[in-house]
């Protein structure tokens, strides 16, 4: 099985969004638009997403509204070019729709994507759609073990291990990572 595109979720997958959780909530979007600032993308992203953008297709499938999504991701200048966000299907994760969307827009089949997420309904909506799914463990999910495929306690963990045997899967190298 060939893999040649991955999909993350955005809020507490890419970044910490935590600082916003409260505002959100409470719908108060002018203060959560405000508050971006205060949000902060986990180490080691920036530079795992640079290994993954020329190697393989990556997109973000969020529940979050698409307006805050793109602020967040151009706050934290985040080079993935594919969003699918709360409004852009009917139905919406745990349901696979949103993965499915996100696949199709990446232009691919389902078992040749791998989505990762932080929270049961990621993994529920990743296995529903076909996709391998990877639970991180350093958002909201804790130590609590979903259904996933493979389950990361780090981005340096999913860099380090998961992705470098899933990189050779996609592209047959092995020398990507080092």
């Amino acid at each position: 099985m060939e893999f040649k595109g991955i999909i993350f979720d955005l809020d507490m997958t890419l970044v910490d969004t935590s600082s916003l959780l409260t505002m959100r909530d409470q719908r108060l979007w002018n203060q959560v638009y405000q508050n971006i600032s205060k949000t902060k993308i986990y180490d080691g992203v920036i530079n795992l997403l640079d290994q993954l953008n020329d190697r393989v297709k990556t997109g973000i499938v969020t529940s979050s509204p698409r307006t805050y999504a793109e602020r967040v991701i151009d706050y934290h200048g985040l080079n993935i070019p594919l969003l699918t966000a709360y409004h852009d299907t009917q139905k919406h994760k745990p349901h696979a729709d949103p993965i499915l969307d996100g696949i199709s827009k990446l232009g691919l089949k389902p078992h040749e994507v791998i989505s990762i997420g932080d929270e049961e309904k990621d993994i529920i909506a990743s296995n529903n759609a076909g996709a391998k799914s990877v639970l991180v463990k350093w958002g909201n999910s804790g130590n609590n073990n979903y259904a996933a495929n493979y389950h990361c306690k780090s981005v340096d963990e999913l860099k380090n291990y998961y992705l470098k045997i899933i990189l050779q899967l996609v592209t047959k190298w092995s020398f990507l990572l080092y």
